[in-house]
C-alpha cells in the first residue's frame, strides 16, 4: 500500500498522472462544453419560438371573444326585436317604414 502511495506521489510530482490517467484530457472536456452549449441554444430557441406562439394565441383568443360577444349581442337583439315583431302581428300592429322620429316638448311650468 505505502508502495502504491509513494509511486501516486511520485507520478503527480512529476505531473505523469494527469497526463497519462486521462482526467482532464482537454479535447473531450471541450468537445462536451460544446455540446451542451449547442444543446442549451437550441433549447432555449424552442422555448422562444413557444412563447411567442403562445402570446399569439392569447392575442387571437381575445379577438375571437369580443367577435362572440359582438355577434352574440347582435342575435339577441334580432331576436327580440322578431318575438316583439310577431307579438304586434298577432295585434295587428306593424313596424313603421320610415324611422320613429322624437318630438321633444318644452316644458311650460
Amino acid at each position: 500500500m505505502k508502495k502504491y502511495k509513494q509511486t501516486l506521489l511520485q507520478k503527480i510530482k512529476e505531473n505523469q498522472f494527469f497526463k497519462k490517467s486521462g482526467l482532464f484530457n482537454i479535447r473531450s472536456f471541450i468537445f462536451l462544453f460544446t455540446l451542451y452549449s449547442l444543446i442549451s441554444v437550441w433549447l432555449s430557441s424552442i422555448s422562444s419560438d413557444k412563447d411567442k406562439k403562445i402570446n399569439y394565441l392569447k392575442e387571437k383568443s381575445k379577438k375571437v371573444k369580443t367577435e362572440y360577444v359582438s355577434k352574440r349581442a347582435t342575435l339577441i337583439n334580432l331576436t327580440n326585436r322578431t318575438n316583439l315583431l310577431e307579438k304586434a302581428a298577432e295585434f295587428d300592429f306593424y313596424s313603421p317604414s320610415e324611422p320613429i322620429t322624437v318630438i321633444k316638448l318644452n316644458d311650460e311650468s
